[in-house]
């Protein structure tokens, strides 16, 4: 076959292809074109059917199509509306599920035209549970305090501790359920949400039961949550009073007396100390928090210290320290520092004279009394803390000086290495200078190491203040970082601020 010929054969092929398209094309028109004048013609024949019967059956589909409702026309005469008429009308508009026929039926029956009811309703997707931990003993560290009648503060109920024997059940789990798909009237099918499932409980001296899903105590001690771990540690209990006789407890758990500590007695414990008794001037410690369900009286031999809180129903003649908050119903001359706040509630609430320190501010009720006892109130930074920080910038000025004066004199003598070598006198001069300056480096760093560690415990004090919610008396003493204001005039419902090293005073509402 030549070549003209081969182009003439896929000349002709490429003709039949395209008149075959075009066949085709005109044909679906020609459908379309039937279909939309049958539909007219039905149209049509509807629109007469409804003048001639007065039937008109319109759907009406919620906007989230979860139910779809008719409206019935009045018909002519006799003539009535049948269900399948009704279905038909309802599935010409995509309501394809459920149907309420007993519905339907009742509206044709009872005649119920040119008003909307609902005979189509979906079904709502039935969310399912995810898994979670049903704990049947009480883990929180401790409880809120309780308000006596009279107003005051009851802390003996902080004491109260989460005790649990060996073999008893700490907590149920309970699996995911996994919820039910629903639908709408249209046929969408709706998804619930996948129910999702927790991970183990974690901790020490538990075990846990596949087939009943338990978390048992294998120990018999107090039981805590912290930080989603579970832990059961022994407590060490007793049940009567601490003298001399017995002299000190020491405990790496949780330490209870179920009575009053003496002078000169000493308690530590690694987490914390419940005393539901008096103290008197006796030494506390402990990891945690110090909970002293009936106050110390201190007299000024006292030393009440914890790491976390510290509860106590009245401090007197004492010192305490604490890592976070201290609350208490009364603070009568004692020695307070808390790195938190300070917190004096109840109808008393009162600073009577000493020295009250609270880091992130201190609230109370009263400050002082009609005697005109001096009595301070500090909030912020202290005294000590920022002639500390100053101290270490004199330091650190110092040591750069010393830093540029060796390494002025090392450059020098390298320099005059360089034009006229270096004899053994140069190098061990050159040495002992690069040694010098290591020291100084160690120095600085080492400042500037105890420099950001003061100013980031100063600053944690920032904005602090000093709210007095009664009487602030004369001679009362209010102090913010370096700002103090003696009380000179009788005051009452105050809050006090720090600005630019001014203390100003702000009233506080009823």
């Amino acid at each position: 076959m030549s070549e003209m010929q081969k182009l003439s054969a896929d000349r002709l092929k490429q003709l039949r292809e395209q008149l075959k398209n075009e066949q085709e094309k005109q044909q679906e028109q020609d459908a379309e074109k039937a279909a939309e004048k049958a539909k007219n013609v039905e149209a049509d024949m509807e629109e007469q059917f409804k003048e001639e019967s007065g039937k008109f059956i319109s759907v009406i589909l919620s906007e989230d199509k979860m139910s779809a409702s008719v409206i019935l026309g009045k018909p002519y005469d006799d003539i009535n509306y049948t269900v399948p008429e009704v279905v038909a009308a309802l599935r010409k508009n995509k309501v394809v599920l459920g149907f309420k026929t007993s519905d339907i039926m009742e509206m044709l029956n009872e005649g119920i035209y040119e008003e909307p009811i609902t005979v189509a309703v979906g079904k709502d997707v039935e969310q399912g549970q995810d898994g979670y931990f049903e704990f049947t003993v009480d883990m929180s560290a401790h409880k809120t305090p309780e308000i006596r009648p009279d107003g005051t503060v009851d802390y003996s109920s902080m004491g109260k501790l989460a005790n649990v024997r060996e073999g008893d059940i700490i907590a149920i789990y309970h699996p995911a359920v996994q919820g039910v798909k629903g639908y709408n009237v249209t046929g969408t099918e709706l998804l619930p949400k996948i129910a999702k499932e927790l991970n183990p409980l974690r901790g020490k001296n538990i075990e846990y039961n596949e087939e009943t899903f338990e978390y048992k105590a294998t120990l018999t001690g107090k039981i805590s949550c912290i930080n989603g771990n579970v832990e059961i540690l022994t407590v060490h209990e007793i049940n009567n009073d601490i003298d001399l006789t017995i002299g000190s407890v020491e405990f790496y758990g949780d330490v209870v007396i179920n009575g009053n500590v003496e002078a000169g007695c000493l308690i530590r414990a690694g987490r914390n100390v419940t005393i539901n008794g008096t103290v008197s001037g006796a030494k506390v410690f402990a990891g945690g928090d110090i909970v002293l369900s009936k106050g110390v009286q201190g007299n000024e031999k006292a030393k009440i210290s914890a790491r976390g809180n510290v509860f106590a129903d009245f401090i007197e003649y004492a010192t305490v320290d604490a890592g976070e908050d201290v609350h208490a119903n009364s603070i009568i001359n004692s020695n307070v520092n808390a790195k938190g706040t300070i917190l004096v509630d109840g109808t008393r609430g009162v600073v009577l004279g000493g020295y009250a320190h609270g880091l992130k501010g201190v609230s109370v009720r009263n400050s002082g009394n009609y005697l005109e006892l001096k009595t301070v109130l500090h909030a912020g930074y202290t005294p000590e803390e920022y002639e500390e920080y100053t101290n270490i910038v004199t330091k650190e000025n110092e040591a750069k000086l010393q830093m540029e004066e060796v390494v002025s004199h090392m450059s020098m003598l390298l320099r005059e290495a360089q034009k006229k070598g270096a004899d053994d006198k140069s190098k061990a001069e050159i040495m002992e200078l690069n040694k010098k300056k290591q020291e100084i480096c160690d120095t600085l760093k080492s400042l500037d190491d105890d420099k950001h560690i003061i100013s980031d415990r100063m600053s944690v004090g920032a904005n602090s203040s000093i709210v007095v919610r009664g009487d602030v008396f004369i001679n009362s003493i209010i102090s913010i970082d370096m700002a103090i204001l003696k009380i000179i005039k009788q005051d009452c419902m105050a809050k006090y601020i720090c600005r630019n090293g001014i203390i100003e005073r702000r009233m506080i509402p009823t």
